[in-house]
């Protein structure tokens, strides 16, 4: 018998995760279906999601053991992802299977670190659970990442269960800031894994982390697959990776096949059938917007097919930054650029028309004080910015981010000094 949908509003912090754990837990039985949200979730996007093809505004009947997983929504609307608690326990099952195998550690308590309603957040609660454990969580209180307060929160974990393996996931930035201090890097250590996902981590974090003795683990997934199912780039057990129509080089599309691929996307009224044929193309298979090469059983990422921005686990659209940059008066190309802390950021080439500034002049103060007086969003203010005379295109109208991509990563590693 179908069930009507229940959002759950789910923060980071103890009381509102603990308040949501026997939903949780109704879920891995098979019994509620969920759909994990921000608090102040609200709009149409939410209503959508509850609705998905109702036109009465009332949640939609669900089979019981569904998980709506909200997807970065970095091509526009949330579609949520249809997941099963079949599914999501093969996921469980898989991920513990690799961390026994590979590391030798077995069944612990989790600390959730990571927003609850995402998928990656989800996904710790979950596994804390399946693993007979309440999983401890790292208070914000809407505020930012703190190190003090994960190196507190481990030394209680720690002497909650002793002798027990401990286990927390963390996106890039902030296992950084962890390394970056003698107090973390300590508290780091006490774990027996530590997945980190999100977005790329550069290979001198990683190396960090080994000299350090930390079990990390680079996790790959999405909402659509019930988070990571490739650590360190290999499939975990029952799963495998597939480059859909690669290039002369090997490069092409990166498509994940196993037991917890979503069913499909809830939402279906608003969406182009193309779409979900095309992320979907069969059964348990989901064909993701990245590019890569696999090479000797090991996935290599490297970039967005469609363009995102991936900055500290944020998916940021090129054109909405260049959109918000338009809306100050100035026309621009934005582009994604590596970074040590954030994976990438977002950077800027700001078209001057050949008048005051040279090219390649640094504008990043000036252009994030006007947009920052025009109350535009945080995440789509540049977090650098350059001029030139006229931007690059390689045809009527159309931007040659390539070109541009080139020029703004060499601005950047030549002023990175600054």
């Amino acid at each position: 018998m179908n069930l009507p949908l229940e959002s759950l509003p789910v923060t980071l912090d103890s009381t509102s995760v603990r308040a949501a754990l026997p939903a949780y837990r109704d879920f891995l039985a098979g019994r509620r279906a969920l759909l994990p949200v921000s608090p102040d979730a609200v709009g149409d996007s939410l209503t959508e999601l509850m609705g998905a093809d109702r036109t009465d505004g009332a949640a939609r009947p669900t089979e019981p053991g569904t998980l709506i997983a909200c997807t970065s929504g970095s091509t526009g609307t949330p579609k949520g992802a249809l997941l099963r608690t079949d599914g999501v326990r093969a996921a469980i099952s898989a991920s513990a299977s690799f961390i026994m195998d590979r590391l030798g550690a077995g069944p612990g308590p989790w600390l959730l670190a990571l927003p609850p309603h995402h998928i990656a957040g989800t996904m710790v609660i979950l596994r804390s659970l399946d693993a007979g454990f309440e999983p401890a969580v790292l208070d914000s209180s809407g505020g930012p990442f703190r190190v003090d307060a994960f190196a507190s929160a481990t030394t209680a974990l720690a002497d909650a269960h002793p002798g027990l393996p401990l286990y927390t996931s963390l996106v890039p930035t902030q296992l950084v800031r962890v390394l970056d201090s003698a107090e973390g890097s300590e508290a780091l250590g006490r774990y027996a894994a530590v997945l980190v996902g999100g977005g790329p981590t550069p290979p001198a974090v990683v190396a960090r982390c080994g000299e350090l003795g930390v079990g990390v683990l680079l996790t790959y997934g999405s909402s659509e697959t019930s988070g990571g199912v490739l650590y360190n780039g290999e499939p975990l057990p029952g799963y495998s990776v597939e480059i859909v129509d690669p290039d002369d080089a090997g490069v092409g599309r990166v498509a994940l096949r196993g037991p917890s691929v979503a069913d499909g996307y809830r939402v279906t009224c608003s969406l182009d059938p193309a779409v979900a044929a095309d992320a979907f193309p069969a059964p348990g298979v989901f064909c993701t917007s990245d590019l890569g090469r696999v090479e000797g059983g090991v996935l290599t990422v490297l970039g967005r097919a469609d363009g995102a921005v991936n900055s500290g686990g944020l998916k940021i659209l090129p054109e909405q930054v260049e959109a918000a940059v338009a809306s100050v008066g100035l026309a621009c190309c934005a582009v994604g650029v590596p970074d040590d802390e954030w994976g990438e950021i977002v950077a800027v080439l700001v078209e001057s028309g050949g008048a005051e500034s040279a090219a390649g002049t640094d504008c990043t103060a000036s252009l994030r004080a006007r947009m920052k007086d025009a109350d535009v969003a945080s995440h789509l203010i540049p977090r650098r910015a350059f001029t030139t005379g006229v931007l690059p295109l390689t045809g009527p109208g159309k931007l040659d981010r390539r070109t541009v991509r080139g020029v703004l990563q060499e601005l950047v590693r030549g002023t990175s000094g600054d």
